[in-house]
């Protein structure tokens, strides 16, 4: 059985469909989910560590540990225009404990804030918190790699990169089809798609560096 056949019918797709737009209009406008939250975890933990503003940094950390993270599976990286992505640093974690030893350096003189920083400290999570799922990698200037990722049909995708502080990355998300389901310019700024597909398929996901700095990244899904 030829490879691209068992893989539709492993999918549960027939030929036409593999063929036609992964895509449901219709159900493009619903709430943000997991990357959404980290990504905008990461756009308010930049605004606060670039204006010492602990409130912000606050909201940030408490985002970014509303948030269960795990490694991606399925998720396959293709050769990318380097081929091996080279070893380098990712974005900064809202969460971590350095975020955390920041915001406590910010509040000392602000025993009100004090209290909300012990709080957050000493907060454990309740209920069960979304899931995003996340892989790392990394670009020289001016490469490009692809990733390919399987997804649910009629379930609302979100797919993010967040990059190095100062990186400028694209990203771009196309079906089989090739249909373009998102693509968003090459910015510093933290980078969200938001669709929906019709059905169970496959999505190529490329991520790009503008900039002449080698950059780690991070992709994040829901």
């Amino acid at each position: 059985m030829p490879r691209r056949l068992a893989l539709i019918l492993a999918l549960g797709l027939t030929p036409a469909q593999a063929q036609e737009p992964n895509l449901s209009p219709e159900l493009r406008a619903l709430p943000g989910g997991a990357a959404s939250q980290l990504v905008l975890a990461q756009r308010l933990f930049r605004t606060a560590t670039g204006t010492g503003d602990p409130v912000l940094l606050l909201a940030a950390i408490r985002l970014a540990r509303g948030v269960t993270v795990r490694p991606a599976v399925g998720w396959e990286r293709a050769a990318g225009d380097e081929g091996e992505a080279p070893q380098v640093g990712g974005p900064p974690d809202p969460g971590s404990a350095a975020a955390l030893a920041m915001l406590q350096g910010l509040a000392v003189d602000d025993p009100d804030l004090q209290d909300l920083v012990y709080d957050l400290d000493a907060q454990l999570p309740h209920g069960r918190l979304p899931v995003a799922t996340v892989a790392k990698s990394g670009l020289g200037g001016g490469a490009g790699e692809e990733w390919r990722l399987p997804l649910s049909g009629s379930v609302s995708a979100e797919i993010a990169v967040i990059g190095d502080d100062g990186s400028k990355l694209g990203l771009s998300v196309t079906d089989e089809s090739g249909a373009v389901a998102c693509a968003r310019p090459a910015t510093t700024d933290p980078a969200l798609c938001r669709f929906t597909p019709a059905r169970n398929g496959f999505f190529r996901v490329r991520v790009r560096n503008e900039g002449a700095e080698a950059t780690g990244y991070m992709l994040i899904g829901n």
